[in-house]
C-alpha cells in the first residue's frame, strides 16, 4: 500500500466516521483543520480533476461537506446569522434555515477551494492554553499564485468539544456577510421566503 493511499484511508476514517472514538477524542482545533485540508488535498486532486469537479458540482459539494461537517457547529452559525430573528423563529424554521445556510457555505467554500492549491495551505500553530479559552481562531495562509491569502476559522468550545462556526477569507466573514444579506431580505420578504430560496438553490 503506497503512502498516498494510506493517508487517504486514515483521513477518510477520521472525517467520515463522525461517531467513532477518533472524532469523540476531541482533536485540537488546529488538528481538525489540518486533517480536513489533508482530505481535501487528496480528494480534489490535480488541476484536471478540479476542472472535472467544477463540472460535477454534486460530487464537489459532497467532498467539501465530508471535510467540514464533523467539525462545523451548524446551529450556532445559524443563530449568529439570524441574530434577533432567531428568538422569534420556531423550531422548524431554525432547523431549515440552519441547513440551508450550511449548504450555502458548502457552495461558497467549494468554489474557493477549486481556485486555491490546497497543498499550499499552511496552518499556523496555536500558542495559547486552550483549557482557559472558550473561543479561538485557527489561522491559515493560502499561497494563491504567489500571494499569501489569509483564511481563518473561528472555533468555540461546545458540549461536543471544539467546533468551528465561521470562516474568514481575506478578512471577509461568512457569518457577517450572510447576516447583513439576510437581515434586509427577512425584513423585506419574511423568514419563510428566505428559507425557501435557500432550499431551492443547488
Amino acid at each position: 500500500m503506497n503512502f498516498a493511499k494510506f493517508k487517504f484511508i486514515v483521513c477518510t476514517l477520521l472525517l467520515l466516521n463522525t461517531g467513532t472514538a477518533v472524532i469523540s477524542a476531541d482533536l485540537l482545533p488546529s488538528q481538525m483543520i489540518s486533517t480536513s485540508i489533508e482530505l481535501l488535498e487528496l480528494k480534489l486532486g490535480n488541476a484536471d480533476n478540479k476542472e472535472r469537479l467544477g463540472e460535477n458540482r454534486a460530487e464537489l459539494y459532497s467532498i467539501i461537506d465530508k471535510s467540514l461537517s464533523p467539525y462545523f457547529q451548524k446551529k450556532y452559525a445559524g443563530r449568529l446569522v439570524l441574530d434577533k430573528h432567531w428568538a422569534v423563529a420556531n423550531q422548524s424554521q431554525r432547523k431549515r434555515f440552519t441547513e440551508g445556510l450550511y449548504q450555502a457555505l458548502i457552495r461558497s467554500y467549494a468554489i474557493s477551494m477549486l481556485n486555491f492549491d490546497v497543498s499550499k495551505i499552511t496552518v499556523r500553530p496555536i500558542n495559547s492554553n486552550l483549557q482557559d479559552l472558550k473561543k479561538i481562531t485557527v489561522k491559515t495562509d493560502v499561497d494563491y499564485k504567489g500571494e499569501l491569502v489569509p483564511m481563518n476559522f473561528s472555533f468555540g468550545k461546545f458540549k461536543e468539544g471544539w467546533r468551528f462556526y465561521d470562516v474568514r477569507i481575506e478578512g471577509v466573514s461568512y457569518i457577517r456577510n450572510y447576516r447583513n444579506q439576510f437581515k434586509a431580505e427577512i425584513q423585506a420578504n419574511g423568514l419563510d421566503a428566505v428559507i425557501l430560496r435557500l432550499e431551492s438553490q443547488k
